[in-house]
């Protein structure tokens, strides 16, 4: 059980982080070691092998996202009006769906997890929403109101997230 309540967890398998390799796209190989208990006649038999995992690689989104579309430092390149074409929009939209992001300008819980749903096809520039009271505001604009953070990058798409918690243990929730 502490294995995985402490690791990455697939299956019977949990992941560390000491022996990883980069292969590029956003992707980090992680060696792991996979366990199994079978009960046989007389005896129980005990299976410990190791074996690899692929896992998305820590940091910004924006990062993985360029690396995955092999555009590594060039913001722009996810800027609609930069000509980022429909067609990779959707290949990075599944590349990151259903992702586990934190969001740390919320300062009220700065390292809730929350899963990427979908991309915008619109900048933060030009993405409305409305606010209430019949007022509509640019993702833009509600970040620089609401937190005082002007966007690094406001022509770059959007990323939508899950407004519901995802549920996640991590060693310092043992209570």
């Amino acid at each position: 059980m502490e294995p995985s309540l402490r690791y990455p967890t697939n299956k019977n398998s949990f992941f560390t982080s000491q022996e990883t390799r980069q292969i590029g796209g956003g992707i980090v190989l992680w060696r792991g070691y996979f366990q199994s208990v079978r009960p046989a006649i007389g005896r129980v038999l005990i299976n410990v092998d190791t074996t690899t995992g692929a896992m998305y690689k820590s940091g910004k989104l924006i990062d993985v996202a360029l690396e995955f579309l092999d555009k590594p430092k060039r913001p722009n390149a996810l800027s609609p009006q930069h000509e980022f074409p429909e067609r990779e929009r959707l290949r990075l939209q599944q590349f990151i769906s259903g992702i586990k992001v934190t969001t740390p300008y919320r300062t009220d819980n700065p390292d809730r997890k929350r899963r990427v749903r979908q991309l915008t096809r619109e900048s933060a520039r030009n993405r409305t929403f409305d606010v209430g009271n019949g007022q509509t505001m640019t993702v833009a604009e509600y970040f620089l109101q609401k937190f005082n953070i002007p966007l690094r990058f406001p022509d770059a798409i959007c990323v939508e997230v899950c407004t519901t918690s995802v549920l996640s243990f991590s060693p310092s929730d043992k209570t």
